[in-house]
């Protein structure tokens, strides 16, 4: 079976694939529309070459225009010969056909622009376990060059995907540029980025004397909450919870007229640290004196 593998892919064959493109930019510009990712092409080659470029991925169109002078109209057109040369494939590979057969490559002045880095990792803790803080990036923001057009709508640019099941502990992956605007911008020195996820056991803490405060009270009133501070349980990464300033919890009741009207206790709301769940409070209710104040004490 093997040897009647080998005869049989050592015959030439026809494939229609789709290669990329890697363009060069004359100097001093950039692409601005025009070039398409890839190129429907058709090889002639023995079966064997043709199953290993498609399983190595190593076969692209590449166009050195490095040296090109533009015209005014800054575009170049490149016919079907020079595509068909640009062509990078395995030895006894060759082309046949090239959809499109011409590309029309319109440049633009190039400019440079600080863009933000948005990576795309995605950790799913184990049970038992959570994600603590919003993950930490190295670098935060790369230089890319571009034509204004297409830097005007760029603001981040995305990682390669990657996923980490059933962390136990923090997680750190180097992760590379996604290269889908490959050939519209250019990074001078593309950096590998760092990413950081903490990783810990969820713990529960409960935090006393945290104070109610009375949001939006009118100047002619006066609140008294009975009583003035609570208790606050809280969920989270042990660590977090252990190094936790009780400053950062805060508890507020809003002014509400008929909810005070009527009540004869309110609920406060609360604000947590990202990456931590409320989940009571002792008492879970507060209850309260609501009274005008007199006219000499409200006049000040």
């Amino acid at each position: 079976m093997l040897l009647w593998a080998y005869v049989r892919l050592s015959a030439a064959y026809e494939a229609d694939v789709d290669l990329p493109i890697k363009l060069i930019s004359p100097k001093g510009y950039a692409l601005a529309s025009g070039a398409p990712q890839r190129l429907h092409t058709r090889v002639r080659g023995a079966g064997w070459q043709i199953l290993l470029m498609e399983f190595t991925k190593n076969a692209n169109f590449q166009f050195d225009l490095s040296e090109r002078a533009l015209p005014p109209e800054e575009m170049v057109t490149l016919h079907t010969d020079e595509i068909s040369n640009g062509a990078v494939l395995p030895s006894e590979l060759r082309v046949l056909k090239v959809e499109p057969d011409s590309l029309e490559l319109q440049f633009g002045k190039a400019v440079e622009k600080r863009v933000t880095i948005s990576p795309r990792l995605v950790v799913r803790p184990a049970k038992g376990y959570t994600i603590v803080g919003e993950p930490v990036v190295a670098p935060q923001t790369v230089t890319v060059s571009g034509t204004s057009t297409v830097l005007d709508s760029l603001f981040a640019i995305p990682t390669q995907s990657d996923t980490v099941l059933g962390a136990k502990e923090d997680v750190d992956r180097a992760l590379i540029l996604t290269d889908s605007l490959d050939n519209f911008i250019t990074i001078a020195s593309a950096p590998k980025i760092t990413v950081h996820v903490a990783v810990q056991a969820i713990g529960e803490k409960r935090i006393p004397g945290i104070p109610v405060e009375i949001d939006a009270l009118p100047p002619q009133f006066e609140l008294v909450l009975i009583p003035g501070s609570i208790a606050v349980t809280l969920r989270g990464g042990v660590e977090e919870l252990a190094k936790l300033p009780a400053a950062t919890i805060h508890a507020h009741v809003i002014y509400n007229p008929m909810e005070l009207d009527t009540a004869r206790a309110v609920t406060p709301l609360f604000d947590v640290p990202k990456g931590l769940t409320y989940l009571s409070s002792d008492p879970p209710s507060v209850k309260f004196i609501l009274r005008r104040k007199s006219a000499a004490h409200a006049a000040p």
